[in-house]
């Protein structure tokens, strides 16, 4: 089972990052920007992506903008998340999406729902995180 976590908040991601391999014994790869996780993605295939929506987009992403992020192409650089989605639209086999996001605009909250598997409210304890992948995963609880 491989995770990509997109976010640049690495001191979080660090401490999820360890749990979640503990816990479920997966891989677990971490990157800051839409740029890499656009990589990773065409790199490797992933079970699951957790990520924020306001993360920064690199120097590239901007190539795989689409119908989400073009709504709000004037501040897209700090609603990187966007475009994202819209590039996992293209990524086969398609992961599920597990949005950890402060995000508060019910505008973007929409937009989410068509297309994450479940949004968890940022910063989420650790444990709350954990039990999101699990229940994203379609996994049964850690003994």
């Amino acid at each position: 089972m491989r995770i990509l976590f997109v976010d640049d908040d690495p001191q979080h991601v660090d401490v999820v990052q360890r749990t979640v391999r503990e816990a479920l014994g997966a891989e677990v790869d971490v990157v800051s920007s839409v740029e890499d996780a656009v990589s990773a993605l065409h790199t490797d295939p992933y079970d699951l992506v957790v990520t924020d929506i306001f993360i920064p987009l690199g120097v590239q992403p901007r190539d795989s903008m689409g119908p989400r992020s073009r709504k709000y192409e004037d501040t897209v650089q700090h609603l990187g998340g966007l475009v994202l989605l819209d590039e996992l639209d293209r990524v086969v086999p398609q992961p599920k999406v597990l949005a950890h996001t402060a995000c508060t605009d019910m505008a973007l909250i929409e937009i989410l729902g068509e297309c994450v598997t479940a949004r968890v409210p940022k910063p989420a304890p650790v444990d709350v995180l954990l039990r999101a992948v699990i229940e994203a995963l379609d996994l049964p609880a850690p003994q």
